[in-house]
Parts: structure tokens; sequence; C-alpha cells
């Protein structure tokens, strides 16, 4: 029964990220499917598929409707470049800035809306760069293991008062990643794992349940 509920919960943590991906696209799709559809846009296309002569009087339905989900389409991909082009604009982020201040501030509703964006930004950030290995060390306590990330392979503040190599580790909690604690660390005391950052990440959201691939056995 165990296996059976971890094998449910793997599977569901696995599928969640697309499942979600998809209602929200679909979902702004919608949306602009109702505006498109008793607008203009829907005359001005019922006229051309009459001048065009595309087909009879009860295919003009199906075509109208191909048409403007088509459209409907593009619109949602150009609509969502314009508003990535205009949040690199300074006037833009203040106004971004301006309305995430205020979102987070919204009881109940911001506690989503904080845990979901701190997700979003930590796997839109280039975190080849900020986070460069993925290391394994005792902590809380000898026998105990835990999993962070290298940020740093060194540090002068710490290696000038310990006269030894060290370096710096951000250790993240579970399931949320984007929370948890700098620590600095003894490089004798730190091992390297042999996994993707990505891979890391899942893991750790997943509690331990999403183990990356065993490289060694497919070998």
């Amino acid at each position: 029964m165990k296996r059976v509920k971890a094998s449910f919960y793997s599977g569901l943590i696995a599928i969640l990220p697309i499942v979600i991906t998809v209602y929200i696209f679909n979902w702004i799709f919608q949306i602009f499917l109702g505006l498109l559809q008793d607008s203009f846009v829907t005359v001005a296309i019922r006229s051309l598929v009459i001048h065009a002569g595309l087909g009879k009087e009860q295919d003009l339905h199906l075509y109208t409707q191909i048409l403007i989900n088509v459209l409907s389409f593009i619109t949602v991909i150009l609509t969502l470049i314009i508003i990535g082009t205009a949040m690199r604009v300074f006037l833009f982020k203040k106004i971004g800035s301006f309305l995430n201040n205020l979102l987070v501030k919204i009881p109940l509703f911001s506690q989503i809306y904080s845990t979901i964006t701190q997700i979003i930004s930590l796997f839109a950030a280039d975190r080849q760069k900020s986070y460069q290995k993925v290391v394994m060390f005792e902590y809380p306590r000898k026998g105990i293991y835990s999993i962070g990330f290298m940020t740093s392979n060194s540090n002068h503040l710490a290696e000038e008062v310990t006269q030894e190599e060290m370096c710096n580790v951000f250790l993240p909690t579970s399931p949320n990643p984007t929370s948890g604690m700098f620590i600095i660390l003894k490089k004798s005391e730190v091992r390297i794992l042999d996994i993707k950052v990505d891979d890391a990440i899942k893991l750790i959201i997943s509690g331990g349940v999403i183990l990356p691939p065993n490289n060694k056995k497919e070998n």
C-alpha cells in the first residue's frame, strides 16, 4: 500500500506542472476566444468567407470558428510577447512591481500567489550561474545528510579566519526550495553529487519522491 501511495504522489507531482501549464494557457486562450467570438472580427471573417466562396452557408459557421480559433491563438502569443517586451521597459517594471506589492497584501491570496511566484522565478532564473553544483553534506548532525547548492567554491572572508578552504552553500527547504539558509562549509566536508540542478530541485520539491535517473545503471 505504501508503494502504491508513493507511486500515486510521484505521478501526481510529475504530471501536475503539465496540467497547470495547459490549464492556464487554455484559460487565457478562452478569454481571447470569448472576446473575438462576438466582435467585429467575427463579422469580418464571415464576410471574407462569403466573398471568397470558401463554402456553402451551412459550412460558414465551421470556417468562421476555425479562423477565430487560429486568430485567438496568434493573439495570445503576440500578447504574451508584447507583455514580456513591455516588462523590460523601466516604466512597466515599476507598474509590475506596484501590482505585485499590491497582490501580496491580499489576505489568503497572498500566500498562494507568493509561493507560485517564487517557484516560477526559481525555474525561470539562470540557475547554472547562481547554483554551480549540487552538493551533499552532514547536517543538522553527524550521520544525517542534506542536499544543497554550491553558490561559490570559495569564501575569502571565512578562509582568513579558519585558514582552510571554504565554500558557500545554499540549503533549501522542502517542498519550497525558494526558501532556506545560507551556510559556509569546509570544502573537505562537502560531497559533489553527479546530478543536474533541475533534477535536484525536483527531488527537493517532491520531498524525495522523484529521484533523478541512475545514469550508471543505464550505462
